[in-house]
């Protein structure tokens, strides 16, 4: 069974991190999660045309591109980081809401 979006908690920041981004609820069954998409700040200030496919698109769809890539997973990730060498996650590193 299959994650499922539930909703976008709107921006995120987390102390001590030069990004920020979108968190995002998904659920499965019962089970609830949330993932972090973070654009890293050098990301924002580049021109959206010098970067990498996945963060560009991530940066136009408040991250949701990234979020869906991560649905099929068992244990999705909690923080997507995004920068100008692409898209890269952890399972390990936590989302503090």
């Amino acid at each position: 069974m299959s994650w499922e979006i539930s909703a976008n908690l709107g921006r995120h920041t987390r102390a001590g991190v030069d990004a920020h981004g979108w968190l995002w609820e998904i659920t499965r069954g019962a089970q609830l999660a949330h993932v972090l998409i973070e654009i890293s700040d050098a990301a924002w200030l580049s021109d959206p045309l010098r970067l990498p496919d996945d963060t560009r698109q991530a940066l136009e769809t408040d991250g949701r591109t990234e979020l869906l890539k991560v649905l099929d997973q068992d244990e999705p990730p909690r923080v997507i980081h995004c920068g100008s060498e692409g898209c890269t996650y952890s399972s390990t590193e936590q989302a503090t809401c």
